[in-house]
């Protein structure tokens, strides 16, 4: 079984601990007032799929892809970017993330690897999941952001495990499947937020498991 020797699971934070639902949606809104201030009527059900859509295609700046896709002009996208900022401050746990780890932790050490801006484990701690993380890595705090490779081997050098004993839980194929399974780690996808319209494009991106929601990765892993 492609678990059998897992000692550490490294999880991503949005949209696999953490819920960015509300912090999209807050910002699709004002989108969508920032597009009708420069005469351009676009709908939050378009927009919402138009980020599917970027997503699906990997895209890599998926905020500015989708404006580019609803304004020509470039002050115009200047404008929407710039009233559209996210808010961090809405996003909250997964409902099921404490009784997850607070599960998984008797049996395992937990690490974060993430792409975030500059304070993540104190984030974690205000969403009551601290306690449970022995390694935070967040891109802004140790200056290497997935899929580099070198973030991973980071964490395996600071779990001190090798790459079979490490497992990686995320959301997104591009950032958490694909550079994990180069290093030889085992994979767990969670089909949450936008990047569940992304699909595996070759055997490399293939994730040895796949879930619907955080809590089914408990039963891979008991």
């Amino acid at each position: 079984m492609p678990l059998s020797h897992a000692r550490w699971l490294f999880f991503d934070v949005g949209e696999t601990l953490v819920s960015e639902t509300k912090a999209w949606q807050e910002r699709i809104r004002q989108m969508v007032r920032a597009f009708a201030e420069r005469g351009l009527a676009v709908s939050a059900s378009t927009i919402e799929q138009a980020f599917e859509e970027a997503s699906a295609e990997f895209a890599p700046r998926l905020i500015a892809r989708v404006v580019e896709r609803f304004a020509a002009r470039a002050d115009d996208r200047a404008f929407v970017l710039k009233r559209a900022p996210y808010r961090g401050e809405l996003e909250e746990p997964q409902p099921e993330a404490y009784k997850v780890l607070a599960t998984l932790a008797g049996t395992y050490r937990i690490g974060v690897i993430a792409n975030q801006s500059a304070g993540t484990e104190a984030r974690l701690a205000q969403h009551g999941l601290a306690s449970f993380i022995s390694i935070c890595l967040g891109s802004a705090d140790v200056g290497l952001a997935k899929p580099d490779p070198a973030i991973f081997r980071l964490a395996l050098k600071r779990a001190g495990c090798e790459p079979h004993q490490a497992v990686m839980v995320g959301d997104r194929i591009d950032n958490d499947i694909r550079p994990a399974k180069a290093l030889g780690w085992r994979t767990i996808r969670v089909l949450q937020g936008f990047a569940k319209a992304q699909s595996p494009r070759g055997p490399d991106e293939e994730p040895d498991f796949t879930v619907s929601s955080l809590k089914d990765i408990v039963s891979l892993l008991r």
